[in-house]
């Protein structure tokens, strides 16, 4: 799957009506933030490659996904886990336009989510009181009302901001890559060293092992990343991903695991 070069319309374009280009895959996400007191944090999320039979130059994707499981449990057994699902959930079924190496240009359907986000609002503040969960609901509302926040903080979510750069990693054995792996943290800088298969191998395999890069933050000291991504036969999808980055902040380390497992790739000719 190669990219072309594209225009960029507005995040809020009226002409975008998409229509599904690829059959989707459904996948089984385990993320793990190994803490003192280690969180486990589960979901599955599937994605679909979607067209715009106006323009066929741009790629989209949509990104459907289920409750969240925190430690086993549904994320309403936790009152700050269960708000904040509350919130994101009106970021789905989400619609993306990617540009080169997969990272976010704009939210195709920014107006439906901006309508369900109306809707949810009203409910939320009925149901949530004090000063936490309002500061936290208008925090969230300024978010998805300005198009570009709202798109920063999806590149930010740590699925889309691993799976759109692995999908369409190039074949250069020494890059750089951001990964958000530091919770309500700016993607943190790598220098990666890649190894991928011959291009049409199958199994397509490309593997990761970094460390921090010099342009990283200077808050951080020391970083590492060991990745192995899968792709499908069809190249349309992540067939099976494990990572594992680390990361000194000060005093505090950053450990964080991540398993993306395709659990049924759709195809057109299925029996």
């Amino acid at each position: 799957m190669a990219f072309f070069s594209f225009k960029k319309p507005l995040a809020d374009s009226p002409g975008w009506q998409l229509t599904p280009a690829q059959p989707p895959c459904i996948h089984a996400v385990t993320i793990v933030f190994e803490t003192a007191q280690p969180q486990t944090v589960r979901y599955n999320a599937t994605v679909q490659r979607m067209s715009n039979p106006k323009d066929t130059s741009q790629v989209f994707f949509s990104i459907t996904r289920t409750d969240v499981l925190i430690n086993g449990s549904p994320a309403d057994d936790y009152l700050a886990g269960d708000l904040a699902a509350q919130c994101g959930s009106v970021v789905y079924p989400l619609q993306v336009k990617l540009e080169h190496g997969g990272r976010i240009a704009a939210v195709a359907n920014y107006k439906e989510i901006l309508q369900r986000w109306t809707v949810k609002k009203e409910k939320l503040e009925q149901y949530y009181t004090g000063e936490i969960a309002e500061s936290y609901i208008q925090h969230t509302d300024a978010t998805l009302r300005d198009a570009e926040a709202l798109r920063k903080t999806l590149s930010g979510d740590i699925f889309l901001g691993m799976y759109f750069p692995l999908l369409f990693a190039n074949y250069k054995t020494q890059r750089e890559m951001e990964y958000p792996v530091v919770p309500f943290s700016a993607p943190v800088t790598f220098d990666i060293q890649q190894e991928r298969t011959p291009f049409g191998s199958i199994p397509d395999v490309i593997t990761q092992k970094g460390i921090l890069s010099a342009g990283a933050s200077p808050a951080y000291s020391r970083g590492l990343i060991d990745v192995t991504c899968t792709l499908t036969p069809t190249r349309n999808y992540v067939q099976q991903l494990k990572g594992k980055w680390e990361i000194n902040e000060g005093t505090q380390q950053h450990q964080i695991s991540v398993s993306i497992v395709c659990l049924e790739e759709h195809t057109v000719n299925k029996k």
